[in-house]
């Protein structure tokens, strides 16, 4: 099998999604622009392994038991040290709102834990979400500390997907960012849902992830953000001593 073979079998895969669950095997073909004698295989192939399951109902093809088995295995090694958890519990305690905890990976950004506040928003559902950098201020607040070229490839692919008219927007948005240190942003990643994170840095100097609050845009708003982002700094102060590993010894924020 090709490495192109390989590529298009995961596009196919990555399409099973929380807001896409199932895909009949034409629908999937015209939404990925894929002949569907090709897709057919592909997903077949997934079915024989376990990864996908065919709903006998509605013909549709579903996310199967092998995914689930995976994703277990990506929590356990992401399972965040209880220290860690413990700081995230605090800061949703005081703020009443969902802390968020937030780790680069290469382009994006993926919610790595949350600890709910008083005010549920129910975030729970959502650890595991993986989202380009450049959408949210949890990811944004990661963004603005990355290389020049990282930034760069980020912005094309957001003028890409039309979430802005050209890089120089986002450029101005990242300058705000790291002058005042935090980012805000609402409705973005969610609905109706809004956020305010800070970066997280680890001994060398280097953006490794984010920790924010998020809520609802009427608890949460952009006067809120600067009035209560001493909380977020206070808190960012306290997580980071824990947190600054190298990148070959991130392992050691995991629970193994």
């Amino acid at each position: 099998m090709t490495s192109k073979t390989v590529h298009k079998s995961l596009t196919v895969l990555e399409k099973f999604t929380v807001e896409q669950p199932a895909w009949g095997l034409r629908e999937l073909a015209r939404e990925l622009d894929m002949n569907h004698t090709v897709v057919h295989r592909f997903l077949s192939t997934f079915e024989d392994r376990g990864y996908l399951t065919k709903n006998e109902d509605s013909g549709k093809y579903e996310v199967g038991f092998k995914l689930l088995e995976l994703s277990h295995v990506a929590q356990e090694k992401f399972k965040l040290s209880e220290q860690i958890q413990a700081t995230m519990q605090k800061l949703a305690m005081e703020t009443g709102e969902s802390s968020v905890f937030t780790l680069r990976d290469h382009d994006y950004g993926v919610f790595i834990n949350i600890a709910e506040g008083s005010n549920i928003v129910r975030f729970a559902d959502s650890i595991g979400r993986r989202s380009p950098l450049y959408l949210g201020a949890t990811h944004k607040s990661i963004l603005a500390y990355l290389p020049e070229d990282a930034i760069a490839r980020v912005g094309e692919r957001a003028v890409e997907e039309k979430f802005i008219q050209s890089p120089s927007q986002l450029h101005e948005t990242l300058k705000v960012i790291r002058e005042q240190g935090y980012a805000y942003s609402a409705s973005e990643t969610f609905e109706d849902v809004a956020a305010m994170a800070v970066p997280i840095f680890n001994r060398d100097a280097r953006v490794i992830g984010s920790l924010g609050i998020a809520g609802p845009p009427y608890r949460i708003s952009e006067e809120y953000a600067m009035k209560n982002a001493h909380i977020l700094f206070r808190y960012q102060k306290e997580i980071q001593p824990i947190i600054k590993v190298s990148p070959n010894e991130l392992s050691e924020l995991y629970v193994n």
